[in-house]
């Protein structure tokens, strides 16, 4: 089995078109170069706070997509929102309610850190070459099936890229 040849990556007005186009959609996958493209959009827009947050909201339909680019589920983005909305909230009630701030804060904060950490490193990571369970490869040509050996689909034998 051969690797298919990956189509050039995408200029900017491309990958921003493609992150348009598919704004509220969490299904499929999305190459490396249109996340990161809008990735760049979303860091220019923390010029201004008020939409910077919009937009960033906005953007995680996107990380779920790459996500599934690399065959990982979106609820690594959703376990990342609500781990973040936790420690917000935990830092409100210590606050309030505690004269210093505890060690347990700091610890959480550092497990939130090395996790988005893990999830920038899976975004980083390329497409992979097949079709997985979200969908065809956004990057690489689509596959043949030879039917030549026994009509199997199952068998990764008969699989043949272009």
């Amino acid at each position: 089995m051969k690797f298919p040849s990956a189509s050039p990556s995408l200029s900017f007005s491309e990958a921003t078109n493609r992150a348009v186009n598919n704004l509220l959609n969490i299904n499929g996958r999305s190459r490396r170069s249109e996340f990161w493209w809008t990735m760049l959009v979303v860091a220019i827009s923390y010029v201004i706070p008020c939409i910077s947050n919009i937009v960033l909201l906005l953007a995680m339909p996107l990380a779920i997509r790459r996500l599934h680019d690399t065959g990982r589920s979106g609820w690594w983005i959703a376990a990342d929102a609500i781990m973040t909305i936790a420690l917000v909230i935990a830092y409100f009630i210590i606050t309030v309610y505690s004269s210093s701030t505890t060690n347990i804060l700091d610890i959480f904060c550092f497990a939130l850190f090395i996790y988005k950490i893990a999830i920038i490193a899976f975004c980083c990571m390329d497409s992979q070459p097949y079709p997985n369970q979200y969908g065809e490869s956004p990057k690489y040509n689509a596959y043949d099936i030879d039917d030549n050996n026994n009509n199997n689909v199952n068998n990764n034998s008969n699989i043949k890229f272009r």
